[in-house]
């Protein structure tokens, strides 16, 4: 509406973008400039209802396992249904000629724009668009999950909704059940029904529902970067990583100009999206080469060329659910870094896939490894405890308590976890790592041993070679888009690579220590 400006306020800008659809059809979108707003008076909090990637992988492995039905749904226009909480002038849309601005162009009344309901731009649209979806929810009986606001549960209609802005994945045992809440959505707002469930936020959905088996890949994605950045004809390589290099810092004589920092930073940024979504494979490796983005070099250049040539040899390489197993393991690698800070990591498999993971320097440096392991320890459990909560919510509650138990290769932190008798040379360590001990007492969680060899966490501290590298992979598991009938060994799309089976995890073609 229109509205003359109070005296004090300068209204935000505007304008239009225009775009050609793959159809043939013209698109035009008035848009606001969000960035010329001022905090605490265009807008107070800013949101984003954007569901974690945990959620849901874990939610995809719960759908395979029970073979639900998996349904997605797009608002159109989302942000153009909520109405503003605050008064938000803003400039005459170019084109947009009225008789009012013309009587009062030459006098000190300015006639602007009020906008009563949110419109693309605004820095506070997405919050505003999830108060209004979260209200219709929470009215037709959904309960929030509390470990993840942006997935909601019908007990009656056993139905599960994940929210991504305005992308909505829907499942539930039953057709009907999802008819029942389509219905609803289409009679609230203008929604896109995208049938099955094949793709999400650029990752692929294969689903072979006899064999209850779903593999979650982003080659449409990784095919794109690989062209984007100049890598698509590169020679394969069969590890992300060289074992036999370790990236230093940049000399300080030595700094890389702004072009080549951004050249960089893109690169890295595009494999970062893959290492999130579907490619755990990739966790150590873009971990490292991210640490040199503000002056990268040669080396650092090479680092990030490698992994785009192992992406290029395994664009289809993703997650392959439907082993029913669930477990979680934790490791770290003490004072693997350059400032002698160690690097910890952990991954939990629902299923028979990661559906979390991490690979992240330490922020102390550790004096011992029974203390770099027990820090890596206590961020693991922490995620085994939301990652439980997350799955009672969800009504898997075997898995809750599945998901808790850990395992760990070094008996050290294990021990410490149980009895105070390393006191005198672990009296150091901060005291936020020291809540897993009464996670242990009271049984919420439970550690076990595993053999350092059979550790697959080790895949997110260290480069590995190839024999290693891969048996940790498939540990993950991580495989090939199945094009025939699922076998129990699977063959990953990299030269010269051993054949490992799931469960023995041992390959085929001798020991890994024969290959060393």
């Amino acid at each position: 509406m229109l509205a003359t400006l109070p005296p004090g306020r300068e209204p935000i800008g505007c304008r239009w973008l225009f775009k050609r659809k793959d159809d043939g059809r013209y698109k035009a979108r008035l848009v606001a400039k969000g960035y010329s707003q001022k905090p605490g008076l265009d807008y107070t909090d800013t949101f984003a209802p954007v569901a974690k990637f945990n959620s849901l992988r874990s939610l995809l492995a719960l759908v395979c396992e029970n073979d639900w039905e998996l349904e997605g749904m797009d608002v159109k226009t989302a942000f153009l249904h909520s109405e503003l909480e605050e008064t938000v002038f803003m400039e005459i849309p170019e084109g947009l000629h009225t008789d009012i601005a013309a009587q009062n162009k030459d006098t000190a009344q300015r006639v602007v724009c009020r906008l009563t309901k949110s419109i693309y731009g605004l820095k506070q649209s997405p919050r505003t668009w999830y108060g209004k979806i979260n209200k219709f929810f929470i009215d037709h009986g959904f309960q929030r999950s509390e470990h993840d606001h942006n997935v909601y549960i019908h007990t009656i209609f056993k139905l599960i909704l994940l929210l991504y802005v305005d992308d909505l994945v829907i499942t539930s045992p039953t057709m009907h059940d999802v008819s029942w809440i389509q219905t609803l959505l289409h009679e609230e707002f203008e929604m896109t029904d995208l049938g099955p469930l094949t793709s999400f936020l650029g990752m692929e959905i294969r689903r072979t529902r006899p064999n209850r088996t779903l593999h979650l890949s982003q080659t449409q994605y990784i095919t794109t970067i690989l062209e984007r950045h100049g890598m698509s004809a590169s020679a394969p390589v069969s590890t992300p990583a060289d074992p036999h290099i370790r990236l230093l810092k940049s000399p300080p004589e030595v700094q890389a100009d702004s072009i080549n920092c951004q050249r960089y930073q893109s690169a890295v940024g595009s494999l970062m999206y893959a290492m999130i979504g579907t490619r755990p494979d990739l966790a150590f490796a873009v971990s490292a080469v991210s640490q040199h983005s503000t002056n990268p070099g040669p080396t650092h250049w090479t680092a990030v060329r490698r992994i785009f040539r192992y992406l290029s040899g395994t664009k289809t390489f993703g997650l392959q659910f439907g082993a029913g197993y669930c477990e979680g393991y934790t490791d770290a690698d003490w004072g693997a870094g350059e400032d002698r800070k160690s690097i910890g990591g952990y991954a939990f498999i629902i299923n028979g896939a990661a559906v979390s993971w991490m690979s992240k320097k330490q922020g102390s440096i550790a004096l011992s490894s029974t203390e770099v392991e027990y820090m890596a320890l206590t961020q693991g459990v922490k995620e085994s405890l939301w990652l439980g909560e997350l799955l009672k919510d969800l009504g898997a509650l075997q898995h809750q308590h599945e998901i808790r138990h850990i395992q760990c290769d070094n008996q050290g932190a294990m021990a410490l976890t149980k009895n105070p008798e390393y006191h005198a040379r672990t009296k150091h360590i901060d005291i936020q790592f020291h809540f897993i001990r009464q996670h242990v007492d009271s049984g919420t969680i439970k550690l076990i041993y595993c053999p350092t060899h059979e550790m697959t966490a080790d895949i997110f501290t260290k480069p590995l070679p190839r024999p290693q590298f891969h048996k940790h992979v498939l540990g993950l598991g991580m495989g090939d888009i199945p094009h025939t009938e699922p076998s129990k060994s699977r063959k990953l799309n990299t030269p010269d690579l051993y054949l490992i089976t799931r469960h023995s995890r041992s390959p085929v073609r001798g020991s890994v220590e024969s290959h060393r």
